[in-house]
């Protein structure tokens, strides 16, 4: 057997062959089998490159769009402090245990911090508006020049608000997705009525928390069409419509205001796909429809 062997590895001269050189066209069919692989790899990763930079950025397809209508900012600018001001309002957190001198600066941060917003959705998070910067300004001064800056857990979380409404129309964060969303939703859902509870009870607790993950889920649901105002944005609605319908079904008693809260958001969906017109008003329907589902539940 081993003669046999041996006889099949020597060549017609009688000199015996290494392996190595038993098979040239094998090695060199491997070798192109590789190139091919590099190859393809290559053309796909240029062609892939060549659909993205074709690809229109959110800046130039949001300004086709029709403007948003010009209340739009004194809405927003009104309404949203009053959402998050409005609970404690209602169950006498600011008569009863938030000193005055913390009041007006976190109430003052409030309205210049909605604004801020308010232009913001009015350019669709896409445009530096320098206005945006003059209201995140005013919030800032506020903050500083306030006996909130000796408050570090509060100081350090309205910051952050600020922060985060500062940078949402760079594209080079790559915020005007999902991504920005939630983070948008997270900072205007716990920033001031965290800050709020805070400063009166010096904690914050289980109820207030439950409380605070419903307004989550409503604003979630609210602000998808104003940060995503295509077709992305309706159809990522019926994610976020579907995570607040099961937060309310959960947590809350069917009752006639949380029956009047689902009418609304059922009523302001179905609004976004009545278009030009959803591009106008949708930010002013939104608004207003989240203070009024929050005031029902």
């Amino acid at each position: 057997m081993a003669e046999n062997e041996s006889q099949h590895n020597m060549n017609p001269n009688g000199v015996q062959e290494s392996p190595s050189t038993q098979s040239p066209s094998g090695f060199k069919f491997g070798q192109a089998g590789a190139q091919n692989f590099f190859s393809r790899s290559r053309r796909s990763r240029e062609e892939k490159a060549q659909a993205e930079a074709n690809q229109p950025k959110p800046k130039d397809v949001y300004a086709k769009l029709p403007a948003v209508h010009r209340w739009t900012v004194p809405v927003v600018a009104l309404a949203f402090p009053l959402i998050w001001w409005l609970k404690p309002i209602l169950n006498g957190t600011l008569s009863s245990r938030l000193p005055i001198e913390q009041i007006w600066p976190l109430l003052l941060y409030s309205f210049c911090t909605a604004l801020a917003l308010g232009f913001l959705i009015s350019e669709r998070f896409v445009k530096k508006d320098w206005r945006v910067y003059a209201a995140l300004a005013a919030s800032l001064i506020v903050l500083v020049n306030s006996s909130l800056r000796t408050r570090f857990e509060v100081l350090a979380l309205l910051l952050l608000f600020l922060l985060v409404l500062a940078i949402l129309p760079f594209s080079l964060v790559q915020l005007q997705n999902g991504l920005g969303l939630l983070a948008l939703t997270f900072m205007v859902a716990f920033t001031v009525p965290v800050c709020i509870t805070f400063l009166a009870n010096n904690y914050v607790d289980t109820a207030f928390l439950n409380g605070a993950w419903t307004f989550f889920y409503t604003t979630l649901f609210y602000l998808t069409p104003l940060v995503l105002p295509k077709a992305k944005g309706r159809l990522l609605g019926l994610f976020t419509g579907s995570a607040f319908l099961i937060n309310v079904l959960c947590f809350h008693q069917l009752d006639a205001g949380v029956m009047i809260a689902l009418v609304l958001t059922l009523g302001t969906y179905v609004f976004s796909f009545i278009r030009p017109l959803t591009y106008r008003m949708q930010a002013i329907v939104a608004s207003i429809a989240l203070c009024l589902t929050m005031l029902f539940i």
